[in-house]
């Protein structure tokens, strides 16, 4: 902080020395040499003072909410904003003050002017809101696995005022505005404390008098080999001969765990749960009916 005053103080004596060289070489238009040096410390020291309070206040969000990070950050997002804004009015109002410049006299620039200013407030304001909407649903917190109904998903990295940055599956991260999020429906995985795998077996014809010891097979192997099975009558678990189809007899597994539907762990799991049918299979002489292609001549 020390370090970054000096600096600050550095370079304000830098502009008090260009401003006494305009003013000796007689540039000096509307009289702005005479004030630059106290307007651009105002500013720097105002941004410095802002900065600094915003990571004095992450520090103490830090320590009331703990490892709670999702809710800290949605309330470090919002007294971010609010700690922009005071320092922007505040110097504003130095600058009406100070200079003499008004506020509105900023923005007075004829029909024009206002108009397209008018249209870019109101981009600027629906972007505001919709990120308002999306920080105060409590629907996602960054670090989060989610979906959203428009097929978008991945991790949240970032959640911004303008934009969310995601992070799909493959690395690549990409920001959406918070306006096409806030509105749609969402899925968010880390909150799922349970998940559903569900797999759909071909069995041949001629295997169809072997299926009632495969599915109790099934059952008894997805018991042992995995410990987190939902079995408890509160949730689904099925293994049942659905259909007679063309080439094939259809039996579907249905099975629910207290794993979330994401990370390592689902996909470990749902590994075991693979296996287990595979080794119903070998112990009851089952034989998987392979899909038929196509073949182009």
């Amino acid at each position: 902080l020390i370090g970054q005053a000096a600096r600050i103080g550095l370079s304000v004596i830098a502009v008090d020395v260009l401003s006494l060289i305009g003013r000796m070489m007689g540039y000096n238009p509307w009289n702005v040499m005479d004030k630059a040096s106290k307007i651009y410390s105002k500013v720097v020291y105002t941004g410095l003072i802002t900065l600094r309070l915003c990571a004095l206040k992450r520090y103490f969000l830090g320590k009331a909410f703990g490892s709670d990070m999702g809710k800290m950050n949605v309330v470090d997002n919002l007294l971010n904003g609010v700690f922009y804004l005071v320092g922007m009015f505040s110097l504003l109002n130095y600058l009406e003050v100070y200079t003499g410049i008004a506020v509105k006299s900023l923005f007075s620039v004829g029909a024009t002017g206002t108009l397209v200013f008018g249209l870019a407030s109101k981009d600027i304001a629906s972007q505001i809101i919709g990120s308002l909407a999306l920080h105060l649903s409590d629907k996602v917190f960054e670090g989060d696995d989610v979906r959203f109904s428009d097929g978008t998903s991945g991790k949240i990295e970032r959640m911004g005022w303008f934009e969310t940055m995601i992070r799909n599956s493959d690395e690549l991260v990409v920001g959406i505005p918070n306006t096409q999020l806030s509105g749609q429906r969402v899925y968010n995985l880390s909150r799922t404390p349970r998940s559903q795998v569900k797999q759909e077996l071909r069995i041949s014809y001629d295997d169809a008098a072997k299926i009632p010891k495969f599915l109790e097979a099934i059952k008894e192997e997805i018991r042992k080999d995995c410990p987190k099975l939902i079995a408890d009558g509160s949730r689904p678990f099925r293994a049942h001969w659905r259909n007679f189809e063309d080439d094939h007899l259809q039996v579907v597994v249905d099975c629910h765990f207290t794993i979330k539907p994401t990370g390592t762990e689902y996909y470990d799991n749902r590994q075991k749960m693979l296996e287990a049918i595979y080794r119903a299979a070998k112990r009851t002489d089952v034989h998987f009916e392979r899909l038929a292609r196509a073949v182009r001549v």
